[in-house]
Order: C-alpha cells, then sequence, then structure tokens
C-alpha cells in the first residue's frame, strides 16, 4: 500500500498547483470544485454544481441545527450551503490552496462566525469518536490511497445514526481501464474503485448504504462544458496549461462516451 502521508502531500500539491487552481476558479466559478446536475443541460457548470450539493444534502436528509463535517472542503461551496441552511459547520482539505480560498469565500459571504476551516487529512481526521451528524464528501475519495481508511474514519467520527454523503468519479463496472488510466493520470488516482466496490468498502467499515444514485449523464455534460470554457480566448489560463488540461478533458470525455467512467452519489448511515 502507498504511503498515505506521500499520496495525501502529493494531492494537496495538485490542487496547491497555480494552473490547476486557476482552472477551477475560472471553469467551475470558483465555489464548488465538483461534478454539477444538468436538469437542461443549459445550465452553467457553477449553478449545477450548486444544484448537486442541494441533491445530495436533500438526498441525506440535512436539516438545520445539524453539526456537519465536509472532509474535503475545497473551496467551501457547501459550506457556505450548509451554513446558510442553518448547520453548525466544519470544512478540512489536503490543499493549502483551497483553504485559503474557502476562507476569503466565507469571509466575502459575512459567514466566518458560523464557519470553521482547515487543513486536514480525511485519513486521520482530528474529531472525537461520534462527534458529527453527518459527514459530507464530494469528489474527493479518489484521490486516496487508502480507501478504506476512509470510510473507517467517518464511521469513527459520526454519532450512531449519523449520515455519510458522499460523491466520487468511478470507474465503469466493464470499463477499459487503459482509457480510465490515461483520464486519470493527471490526479495520480488509481483505476480500480467501482460503485460495487464503494458499497463493499461502506459496508465493511460498518455503514449501512441507504442510497445510491448513478448519473453518467452528468458528468459527461460537465466535461463537455468544461472543454469548450478551454476552446475560449478568455479562459483565463496560459496557453500551455489550455493545451496540457485540453488534452486531459478530451482523455476524459473518450472514457466518458463508452462509459469506462461513471459518477455516482451515496448516502450512508451509521446503524445504531
Amino acid at each position: 500500500m502507498p504511503n498515505t502521508i506521500f499520496d495525501s502531500e502529493k494531492a494537496g500539491e495538485y490542487y496547491d498547483d497555480a494552473n490547476v487552481s486557476t482552472f477551477y476558479q475560472q471553469c467551475w466559478g470558483g465555489e464548488d470544485i465538483h461534478i454539477g446536475l444538468y436538469s437542461t443541460g443549459k445550465e452553467t457548470v457553477a449553478d449545477a454544481s450548486a444544484a448537486m450539493t442541494r441533491h445530495l444534502l436533500e438526498r441525506a436528509g440535512i436539516v438545520a441545527g445539524l453539526k456537519v463535517l465536509d472532509i474535503a472542503c475545497g473551496f467551501g461551496g457547501t459550506l457556505r450551503t450548509l451554513a446558510r441552511l442553518g448547520c453548525r459547520v466544519k470544512g478540512i482539505d489536503i490543499s493549502e490552496k483551497c483553504v485559503d480560498h474557502a476562507g476569503k469565500g466565507n469571509a466575502r459571504a459575512g459567514l466566518t462566525d458560523r464557519i470553521e476551516v482547515k487543513v486536514g487529512d480525511f485519513h486521520s481526521i482530528d474529531s472525537a469518536p461520534g462527534a458529527w451528524d453527518a459527514v459530507i464528501c464530494q469528489e474527493a475519495i479518489i484521490h486516496s490511497p487508502n480507501r478504506p481508511r476512509v470510510f473507517a474514519e467517518v464511521h469513527r467520527i459520526l454519532r450512531p445514526d449519523g449520515v455519510f454523503a458522499f460523491s466520487d468519479i468511478l470507474t465503469g463496472q466493464e470499463a477499459d481501464i487503459s482509457k480510465v488510466e490515461a483520464a486519470f493520470a493527471r490526479l495520480g488516482a488509481s483505476a480500480d474503485a467501482t460503485i460495487s466496490s464503494y458499497l463493499k468498502m461502506a459496508e465493511e467499515a460498518g455503514l449501512e448504504i441507504l442510497h445510491v444514485e448513478e448519473r453518467l449523464s452528468d458528468i459527461k455534460t460537465h466535461y463537455d462544458k468544461l472543454a469548450d470554457h478551454l476552446a475560449k480566448p478568455d479562459s483565463g489560463l496560459d496557453p500551455e496549461a489550455v493545451a496540457s488540461i485540453s488534452r486531459s478533458i478530451s482523455y476524459w470525455q473518450s472514457a466518458l462516451s463508452n462509459g469506462d467512467i461513471t459518477w455516482a452519489c451515496f448516502v450512508a448511515r451509521k446503524p445504531v
């Protein structure tokens, strides 16, 4: 098994990279870094990403007053949604740049006093057992070199009857692994996780699965929109970065076209 600390640092370095950070700010709107929900296909990436967050929170039954931890908070869009909902909120992320962006976004929204955000690793969460009513994780477990450890940590920090709402980019059940590996190369992620393997990891950690929802069409639309944005002259990136990221996105589009890569969201519960 790869060294967890080393690989976590690599994930942090990826998101701390100036071009990567600019890409996410420009293409995602600076609030979220995850796949969007496209009802019509005409939505902006930013609006669709916010809609997907609301969709996941609704499926998980997250309401005002709950104590919620986002274990890969990115730019903090979900934190702000939770705070406005009336939840008690904290976020951690392995990327110092993401944490900085999240803090600034919280300040602009006037929510600094309602959200705590800090650098942290979801393989070793700084929390007492049973401390949280709900845990959120959107498109981040893909980076983990030890995914079962993440599920085990979530189980440890959830209270009995607490929920884990998570989503991720996954390998299709009958995938051409070479296409998945080509797409995942820029992320440094392994291509061995499927919907069924995530279900198994969650169950082996002691979690009960309540909801599973595969939404391949959304991730296809999302990556098409990213490609369209990068083709514009005002993408906000230097030409070399545009070429590199565009090439990577073309690998994603190829893999997505045949379902070699897919996307799903899940809700799990820690039994009483």
